[in-house]
């Protein structure tokens, strides 16, 4: 089983705390919570956040919860809405307030920025970065090409390359690699350029203090002696430049580059903005990269809590119906199948599977002596279940995922010759996916036992369905039904009856 950690990436801000399943562990400003983060500023909460464990096969993940009253919850430079969650990954960064936290998964692939233990002065030079305003006319139109090659870029590893490859033809510096530390103090190189054709190389000591800022080396000779310059020495380096890559709120990596060649320093100031401004256009395109592959992960977590909330109602019917159990799942497979033999479009294909699943939720208010009776109903009791299709409606109306399917839900019982209910439509004045899943529904229902018949064989169904073609059912769409191969209805249907 994986170890889960949430480590603080500033320096400025210690943190690192192992998450313990099951939780759920509160985040926030409180001494009680089980993540402490200290604000006298006040931007964090007393609960910022929550987070629950989501057992996964043989181990799980976090899901955070954002809770805050104050501040903001802020995922890979995405902000959550309160009240929402979002099941995180290993190297995810969440800010909250000025804490920037990174989930470590130990055992787990991929690479993560943590803040290494410091070794003392190094003689590396906080690096103040020339504007672009001082740039020469073909460093600016350097820039300018970069500038379009990264947002040409489809993806972080092309992009991260395009940047690579502008630094080194920008700086002339032999070797160029864009680095993501590992949570051991190593890092990964994500991409590289060397005029030699040797791997790419990088002080591990360099790294670690470019985490507070930009840094240099200009002169080997100042850091001789210390572990910086004693890394560099073994390097054959004269001079050495590292920076981060931060923007959108989130780390990206850092950019290394060092020479063998000694420039003179004001030289070698004005070449580490040109790489920093390369770097900052880099950023910001990976920043928004990551920006729409959280968007992708919030569309992604709401629609799983959507379907678990509409497969909770239907359980909720099958609880006070147990005759019908399963029919929903069914009624929406057989609206699929019926879906595809007619040609219809993909997203109508989606959306009569939606339809199926959904098209009796409105039995939950229905007494179930009703929905269980045996016998024959009465005229009320039958009155009483003739209002299923516009309770449904009215509970599905106001859920936006749902739109699409409510003419569904609302006709599925009305009848090509208008003779159905609730609004006696007929012909295509019932809508297409209240003609299909009426078809799907009324197939399930006669293939199902029910206590006071048996199951019917497929074929009668098929031709029940076929005979009631331009009464009871669009005669299209019947012709589409009765052309699904048996053996697909088959593996589908409640109990499969002798032919």
């Amino acid at each position: 089983m994986l170890e889960h950690w949430l480590v603080s990436v500033d320096p400025a801000h210690h943190v690192r705390v192992r998450l313990d399943p099951p939780g759920p562990l509160t985040v926030g400003r409180s001494a009680q919570a089980a993540v402490v983060l200290p604000d006298e500023s006040r931007t964090v909460s007393r609960t910022h956040a929550i987070l629950e464990w989501v057992p996964q096969g043989d181990d799980g993940a976090w899901r955070l919860i954002s809770t805050a009253s104050t501040g903001s919850t802020w995922v890979n430079g995405a902000k959550m809405r309160g009240g929402t969650g979002l099941t995180l990954r290993h190297g995810d960064l969440v800010r909250i307030g000025p804490y920037r936290l990174r989930l470590v998964s130990l055992g787990a692939t991929g690479t993560i920025v943590v803040p290494l233990e410091g070794e003392g002065a190094d003689n590396a030079e906080a690096l103040t970065l020339a504007e672009p305003a001082t740039f020469a006319r073909e460093q600016l139109l350097l820039l300018v090409r970069t500038s379009d090659r990264i947002h040409r870029a489809t993806d972080a590893h092309a992009l991260r390359q395009v940047l690579a490859e502008a630094v080194a033809e920008a700086t002339q510096f032999e070797n160029v690699a864009v680095l993501r530390t590992l949570d051991d103090g190593s890092a990964e190189v994500l991409a590289s350029v060397s005029a030699t054709g040797a791997p790419a190389r990088y002080s591990r000591t360099m790294l670690r203090r470019a985490q507070a800022g930009p840094v240099m080396v200009s002169d080997i000779q100042d850091a001789a002696g210390s572990t910086l310059g004693a890394s560099l020495h073994r390097m054959q380096v004269e001079q050495a430049i590292c920076m981060p890559l931060d923007a959108g709120g989130s780390a990206h990596g850092f950019l290394y580059l060092d020479t063998a060649h000694r420039r003179d320093p004001s030289v070698l100031s004005t070449v580490a903005g040109v790489a920093a401004a390369l770097g900052r256009l880099a950023a910001h395109a990976l920043a928004n990269l990551e920006r729409t592959a959280m968007e992708q992960r919030f569309a992604v977590e709401q629609q799983l809590m959507f379907a678990g909330t509409v497969h909770a109602l239907i359980s909720a019917i099958d609880a006070k119906d147990p005759y019908t159990r399963g029919h929903s799942d069914r009624v929406a497979a057989f609206a699929r199948l019926l879906a595809e033999s007619a040609g219809l479009p993909e997203d109508l294909v989606a959306r009569s599977y939606l339809c199926g699943i959904v098209h009796d939720l409105g039995k939950i208010g229905v007494p179930e002596a009703v929905l269980c009776k045996p016998g024959r109903l009465t005229d009320d009791e039958f009155g009483q279940i003739r209002r299923h299709p516009e309770i449904g409606h009215r509970i599905l109306r106001d859920i936006p995922h749902l739109q699409e399917v409510l003419p569904g839900v609302l006709e599925h019982h009305e009848r090509w010759d208008g003779t159905g209910y609730p609004n006696r439509l007929a012909g295509e004045a019932i809508s297409l996916l209240g003609r299909v899943v009426c078809i799907a529904d009324c197939f399930d229902a006669m293939t199902s036992a029910r206590v006071y018949r048996p199951a019917r064989a497929v074929e009668e169904v098929i031709a029940e369905i076929e005979r009631c073609a331009g009464t009871h059912f669009d005669p299209v769409l019947a012709r589409a039904f009765a052309a699904i191969p048996r053996d697909r209805l088959l593996a589908l249907i409640a109990e499969p009856v002798q032919e």
